[in-house]
């Protein structure tokens, strides 16, 4: 057994390298679904957070848009279970992130979040938890480029 380690230490060295690269796809791809998963989790505890009687036209849309937010993070996160396509997938990350940036825009300049500082510190973990879908999402697509 020896001596066929020394006749091809190639042929090992790449076994080896095919073993490591695999893990480290299999890894990004653990990464991106555990980080889909507490955004589903994040997003849904928000929207119940912000869904109470609408006080102002405002909220209203905030808890909508909420709505969408969790809507759509669920669906991402079941795909990335199901093993959707990365067309699939990016897809549901492009609805992901129109929802986000939406709310986004509604806390900051709209100064929603100033009337209630639950509702930012809710936010503030769906946010955590979007930054590291989009990083997972960016490091699966640059490694299928």
């Amino acid at each position: 057994m020896k001596t066929y380690f020394r006749k091809f230490p190639g042929l090992l060295s790449c076994g080896l390298m095919v073993a490591m690269l695999s893990a480290c796809v299999t890894d990004r791809h653990e990464s991106l679904r555990v980080a889909a998963s507490r955004l589903d989790d994040a997003s849904s505890h928000f929207l119940a957070q912000v869904q109470v009687p609408a006080v102002d036209t405002r909220h209203d849309r905030l808890s909508r848009d909420a709505e969408l937010m969790a809507r759509a993070s669920h669906k991402l996160d079941v795909d990335i279970s199901r093993g959707e396509t990365r067309a699939a997938l990016e897809e549901d990350y492009r609805q992901v992130e129109d929802s986000y940036e939406e709310l986004h825009r509604q806390l900051t300049d709209e100064g929603l979040a100033d009337q209630s500082r639950r509702v930012l510190e809710e936010f503030d973990r769906v946010t955590t938890a979007y930054r590291d879908v989009q990083s997972s999402m960016v490091l699966r697509t640059a490694e299928v480029r």
